[in-house]
């Protein structure tokens, strides 16, 4: 800008192509303070000015700082650049000085490249056009949502939200109720026998039960508790019992193996094995392992698991159908009881 000392002025674009002629009243340009000017888009931008005195002329200026929490406050700069060296040489300045992240404003993006864009990306420090995130109005300058949405992520990058994760699939007492979560859908279960066994059988998924151990687990006893002498019965019925149970054990454990292996025949001979040694124990043997005595041959007690699960399932049907489905799929009830989902489902118990 030329003064003519005459009261006129010249103002010359930067490439010197163009010359424009200013009347009197453009002189506050000409006048222009830059302290009051970084002063004003800082509070603008709601920042804390800075205290430092620029001198006018100095490429890099610095705006202010945002403060982010008590003791944490980055500085934020305006480079001020009249071409493309004197913005690669403001910007090696700025950056071999600083090492913690910062705000660095310019005009436009005119001058920007990948490599600026990628470094101040690693730097986790924003980089932003004026002219993007301030608004003119009834004139003042007004930050805008480009830069509030600028800090909110910056925000965001320092001091990730820390989200309560869910767990997708879950099966959890809680005080006097059941919480039963499927695939993102939750609904509750009154505390009963029938959502106990289930959750015996989620925490062992592919493992086969007699339905005699789990009312004995359920009940608090050790279903591979021996038989002790004072048990009741003959010798020969102890013995029996013990041979009986031993088998029964080697059973479950070549039911699961064919499960895994998918060996449907086997399964089911093994099936047919298990359920005449199962109707044996269940009339046979008592709590703790002891022997009942002049018992009478029964099946009620998987008659009771059976039903109670299912009518577990029937209450989970109300809220979840899916949830019901994949049960009755993956479920089998029996002599044998067992939880088998034909896909990895790890629930939280």
């Amino acid at each position: 800008m030329i003064d003519h000392r005459d009261g006129t002025f010249t103002a010359i674009s930067m490439n010197r192509q163009h010359r424009f002629s200013l009347q009197q009243e453009d002189v506050q340009f000409h006048r222009w303070n830059l302290v009051r000017f970084r002063n004003h888009i800082a509070r603008s931008l709601g920042l804390e000015p800075a205290n430092d005195a620029d001198k006018t002329g100095d490429r890099l200026v610095r705006l202010g700082y945002y403060w982010l929490s008590p003791g944490k406050e980055y500085p934020v700069y305006w480079l001020r650049v009249n071409n493309y060296t004197d913005f690669q040489g403001g910007l090696l300045c700025l950056t071999l000085k600083r090492k913690s992240p910062f705000f660095l404003l310019t005009g436009t993006r005119a001058d920007w490249d990948t490599e600026l864009q990628d470094d101040m990306c690693e730097r986790n420090s924003p980089l932003l056009a004026l002219s993007e995130i301030l608004d003119y109005r009834d004139g003042q300058f007004l930050a805008n949502d480009a830069w509030h949405g600028a800090v909110e992520m910056f925000r965001q990058t320092l001091h990730p939200v820390k989200m309560v994760t869910v767990p997708p699939f879950e099966f959890r007492k809680k005080g006097q109720l059941w919480v039963v979560r499927y695939d993102g859908q939750e609904l509750f279960l009154k505390d009963n026998d029938g959502p106990r066994y289930m959750a015996m059988l989620l925490a062992n998924p592919g493992h086969s039960f007699f339905a005699i151990d789990m009312h004995q687990i359920a009940a608090g006893y050790d279903p591979d508790t021996t038989v002790r002498p004072n048990s009741g019965g003959d010798l020969t019925d102890r013995q029996t019992f013990r041979e009986a149970e031993e088998q029964s054990r080697k059973l479950l454990s070549e039911l699961d193996q064919a499960r895994r292996d998918g060996d449907r025949i086997r399964k089911q001979e093994i099936l047919d094995e298990i359920e005449k040694l199962a109707n044996y124990l269940c009339e046979t043997k008592g709590f703790g392992g002891r022997l009942k005595k002049n018992s009478s041959p029964t099946d009620s007690i998987r008659r009771s698991i059976q039903q109670l699960i299912k009518g577990t399932i029937k209450e989970i049907e109300k809220e979840s159908v899916e949830c019901a489905k994949h049960f009755r799929k993956s479920i089998t009830t029996g002599y044998v009881i067992c939880y088998d989902p034909s896909s990895e489902i790890y629930w939280s118990l």
